[in-house]
């Protein structure tokens, strides 16, 4: 193997591929990115069995052939390089590194004992924005389970239409859900549905957030794969594959409230404003009462802590339907009106036990936040 890559095209790729290595002592291996010089291009790969990552950069390569290094010390010593340019050989199990005023070699392993990174086929896919997709992603990935009592809601759930794709969460208290609508019916042989895990979610993020063309997701059983291509070309740059959770979603559709009895139409920032500072004397419970009364033009949100005191605060709002008093948990209200856009939100209450919903006031309601009381004794 022997080429030479622009330094800032090699700090790129190892930047998009290392964030998922440097865990795992059983298997040293999988410290390790594969180096592949093929044609005009140097592909990194990087793997924790449950996703791999590949990236193309285009280098000159003068001999083809591959290598395992460990990215974290090759990340960290490219980043001292000063040369613009970094000439890169290896032989056998050495990797050599060299360049105006430096020399180095890095141990490798073996590539053969890299493991196989499954071959999805390119058969059903479809076409989607990267913006639009990283951000319904990141609306939606906080209210995942944090626990693996329930592996299905650990992580997110993807169903896709012809017409529209939607994105949820849920950890059996509070339910995240966003429609995207696609430009144009996609072409794939029927609606498809899966469950991408947690940390899955947060790479796709990290990767697609700043692509520039549309990306394509190719479906299968087992795994899903996501790639973007190099600008006006076919030609791969980044590309994810990840196993799916195994398991049934559940029909989260139901509890999803058709309609309200009560209605508040508030300002996103002063109903943030109001629930912050209750909440200082909310206890360990983070318990917050809400008291709701279509007569005023304001609605209460009360905390007390034996210990420490109390607090009554006014949230100017409009509001419509019947009185109502409610317990909520205020992190859980903070937490979804967070993740709205408009100045104005509503939140939906149906009496003392039943669901809360938040969502945008304003033109954009693709995004819907539905959180379960605190029973009260």
């Amino acid at each position: 193997m022997k080429f030479t890559i622009l330094k800032e095209n090699l700090s790129k790729s190892l930047q998009a591929v290392e964030k998922i290595t440097g865990k795992n002592l059983v298997l040293p291996i999988l410290n390790n990115a594969l180096l592949s010089a093929e044609k005009n291009s140097l592909k990194l790969t990087t793997t924790d069995l449950e996703i791999a990552i590949s990236f193309w950069s285009l280098a000159k390569i003068e001999q083809e052939g591959e290598i395992t290094v460990p990215v974290k010390i090759l990340s960290g010593f490219v980043s001292f390089i000063g040369d613009s340019k970094v000439e890169i050989s290896a032989k056998g199990k050495i990797f050599h590194i060299s360049g105006k005023g430096y020399k180095t070699q890095i141990k490798g392993l073996d590539p053969k004992d890299f493991p196989i990174i499954p071959k999805i086929e390119r058969n059903d896919w479809i076409e989607i924005n990267p913006i639009a997709l990283c951000e319904g992603i990141s609306q939606v990935i906080d209210f995942c389970s944090i626990t693996q009592a329930r592996p299905e809601l650990s992580g997110i759930y993807f169903e896709f239409s012809k017409e529209q794709l939607k994105i949820v969460a849920t950890d059996s208290f509070r339910l995240a859900e966003k429609t995207l609508l696609f430009e144009k019916p996609q072409a794939m042989s029927s609606g498809k549905s899966f469950i991408l895990p947690k940390n899955a979610a947060r790479e796709i993020v990290n990767l697609f957030s700043n692509a520039q063309e549309k990306i394509k997701i190719y479906f299968s059983p087992n795994q899903i794969m996501l790639e973007s291509c190099f600008n006006r070309t076919q030609n791969p740059q980044i590309q994810l594959i990840s196993r799916l959770i195994e398991g049934e979603f559940p029909n989260y559709k139901e509890i999803i409230p058709k309609d309200h009895k009560t209605r508040i139409v508030v300002s996103r920032e002063q109903f943030l404003a109001g629930i912050k500072s209750a909440s200082v004397f909310s206890g360990r419970g983070n318990e917050l009462k809400v008291e709701v009364d279509s007569q005023k033009d304001f609605f209460g949100v009360f905390a007390q802590d034996t210990e420490i005191g109390e607090a009554n605060i006014s949230i100017p709002a409009k509001i419509e339907g019947e009185r109502v008093s409610t317990c909520f948990n205020y992190r859980f209200l903070m937490e979804g009106a967070a993740k709205l856009k408009s100045k104005e939100i509503f939140f939906d209450l149906n009496g003392e036990g039943g669901a809360g919903l938040i969502k945008d006031a304003g033109a954009e309601k693709n995004f819907v936040y539905i959180l379960m009381p605190i029973k009260q004794s």
